[in-house]
């Protein structure tokens, strides 16, 4: 009897810790990093646009597993926008975990399709990103991506 009590206490205890360190994130949080992940997506190689929205002190793996800072980051999305006319970006999937009021880690799915060299192009990829409020906005301070 006591050993059950005593399991019973250990997996309640257990599931307290979970249940509090697991935060779910407000909506309007969630719209707000959407909003932002959409403008990201929808950038292009618009450089004043991706500067407010990546944080100055950015950690990137790149989607070919290069580390990248924040001016690497920047360049490599102006050059994967490059020559590709009327691009649409279409993000669902979206998934988030709250690490502290301040931090959100955010994942999704992003398809962009376009034009490019006459032909018509699809790119699908997988993003996660570490949102950090900062001076009162939302900035991806690390992401990684892979197609």
């Amino acid at each position: 009897m006591k050993r059950i009590l005593s399991i019973s206490l250990l997996w309640t205890a257990v599931a307290l810790v979970v249940s509090t360190q697991a935060k779910d994130v407000p909506n309007d949080v969630q719209q707000t990093l959407i909003s932002l992940d959409k403008q990201w997506g929808q950038a292009g190689g618009d450089t004043v646009k991706l500067d407010k929205i990546i944080g100055d002190n950015l950690l990137a793996i790149g989607s070919k597993g290069e580390a990248q800072d924040k001016q690497q980051l920047i360049a490599d999305n102006k050059a994967t926008s490059a020559g590709v006319q009327n691009a649409s970006y279409m993000p669902d999937e979206y998934k988030f975990e709250m690490l502290s009021p301040d931090v959100i880690v955010m994942t999704h799915r992003g398809t962009t399709k376009g034009m490019q060299n006459g032909k018509e192009v699809t790119e699908s990829h997988r993003s996660l990103h570490v949102f950090q409020k900062l001076a009162g906005r939302w900035q991806v301070v690390a992401t990684h991506n892979s197609q």
